[in-house]
């Protein structure tokens, strides 16, 4: 759930305490400490969970600019290797020497309806050496890319300045080369998934972070993660360029630079069926374990693994309650028992809200050790389950404070006056509660399909690796 309803919960919990309610109605606004109670999970975990936990890999398709906040990041020749091959930065150099020009025939694959097709088309093309006084290095330009360039720069000739956007790449020879592009390679991307899920299975775990992609003017450029256990593929498409909240604007990638496509050795299964789309905001971790499904070793993805940890517990809500009465106690708040089972049971409903979604929480450390699965019903983002319980939370509000003043503004029994105010959330759960049967179903048939794969038995019959 969004932080809004769970801060809105948190405030219906206080009004369940008369002595609470009172205290508002007269001004005093301490009680809103339990509505602070109510998003300090995700406070704690975005604010400081997320700095300190750990990442094997940090995936930059596009390291910002330190000084603009955002890509292509300018750079000198001698800075480049071939471990930046496909990260995307900008060169400034006079062009040395123009080494071919001309047109040619370019391959490439990419995948329609599901399936892959090789595609072949004609090209002009130029290949020259950037020199920007640190080293020199080849810069290629071809198709669509070619003709931008031109565009931009017009006839390109020896001794011209030029500010290049490009990837970085590593040529048949070992050498680096610039690519002109508007746009990382997505094959980085995927090569050091396929390298993560491959270690985990060796080790135990492994944690990844993808950054996103930040342009000028406050754009972002989409891209997207597919794991496809059945293929044993990890499938990455560039996507088009998009606004903070993720309209589209254009910018679409050629289709020779669309996709990038790395072959898994080993098996894994992915809890979530739909892929991992990464623009606007902060991008995702993923945390990838081996572990044991239905008697088959195999890899599975866990998405923020630093979320939803201690944070979202019930024996987090005991703790805030502890602290919140010693608090307020000290200072000689007359309703410190009142606040503090107020305050934990705002915690309690931010750990239940969120298990009604997909990523569920460890309920009960340290008894229990792992996370129990959410009930998806939606996404945290989902507007059908925010709204319902936000209802839900103003409905309860409003039912408080009628029952605790007298004489009732409304003047009508609890039960009916509940059943007014909330019919508007059950319809909304009912919703939710059977698009999840589909959901559900949907999942089930695919954990069922991972099972019984021939790949995974090809695995154990030959020890794995």
């Amino acid at each position: 759930m969004r932080g809004f309803t769970h801060y809105i919960s948190g405030l219906a919990a206080a009004t369940f305490f008369a002595a609470l309610v009172g205290d508002l109605r007269l001004g005093i606004l301490i009680p809103v400490i339990a509505a602070a109670a109510a998003y300090f999970p995700d406070f704690v975990d975005f604010k400081f969970g997320k700095f300190f936990a750990r990442r094997d890999y940090e995936i930059d398709p596009a390291p910002w600019d330190e000084k603009k906040h955002y890509a292509p990041k300018l750079v000198k020749v001698s800075e480049l290797s071939d471990a930046n091959r496909y990260q995307f930065f900008a060169l400034k150099g006079r062009v040395k020497e123009i080494l071919a020009r001309g047109s040619g025939k370019v391959s490439y694959k990419v995948l329609k309806d599901g399936k892959e097709e090789t595609v072949t088309e004609e090209y002009n093309s130029i290949v020259f050496t950037l020199d920007d006084g640190t080293g020199e290095i080849t810069v290629e330009a071809f198709g669509d890319d070619y003709r931008f360039f031109e565009e931009e720069f017009g006839s390109i000739a020896e001794g011209k300045e030029l500010l290049v956007f490009g990837y970085v790449d590593v040529g048949e020879d070992g050498t680096i080369k610039f690519v002109v592009s508007d746009a990382p390679h997505p094959q980085g991307i995927a090569d050091t998934i396929k390298r993560a899920i491959e270690e985990a299975y060796r080790e135990g775990e492994r944690i990844v972070k993808i950054h996103n992609i930040r342009l000028p003017g406050d754009v972002y450029r989409r891209f997207t993660v597919h794991l496809d256990p059945p293929k044993r593929e990890v499938r990455v498409e560039m996507g088009p360029i998009v606004t903070p909240g993720g309209v589209a604007i254009g910018g679409d990638v050629p289709e020779y630079r669309k996709y990038g496509i790395a072959k898994v050795d080993v098996p894994f299964i992915k809890t979530y069926p739909k892929p991992t789309r990464i623009d606007s905001f902060s991008g995702p971790e993923i945390a990838f374990r081996r572990a044991e499904f239905r008697g088959k070793m195999v890899v599975k993805d866990r998405f923020l693994p630093w979320h939803h940890g201690f944070s979202h517990s019930m024996t987090m809500g005991i703790i805030i309650g502890i602290v919140v009465f010693a608090f307020f106690k000290l200072i000689g708040y007359e309703h410190a028992g009142a606040l503090a089972l107020a305050s934990m049971v705002g915690q309690w409903l931010h750990v239940f809200e969120d298990q009604l979604g997909f990523m569920g929480s460890n309920l009960f450390p340290p008894l229990t050790k792992d996370v129990i699965p959410g009930f998806k019903l939606g996404e945290s983002g989902s507007g059908l389950t925010n709204f319902s319980t936000a209802w839900l939370m103003i409905a309860l509000m409003i039912w408080n404070f009628n029952r605790f003043t007298d004489p009732r503004p409304i003047p009508i029994s609890d039960a009916k006056l509940l059943l007014y105010l909330i019919w508007p959330s059950i319809i909304g759960f009912g919703i939710a509660i059977i698009r999840s049967f589909r959901l559900r179903r949907e999942i089930n048939q695919l954990m069922d399909y991972y099972t019984n794969l021939d790949a995974f038995e090809e695995m154990e019959e030959v020890g794995g690796i």
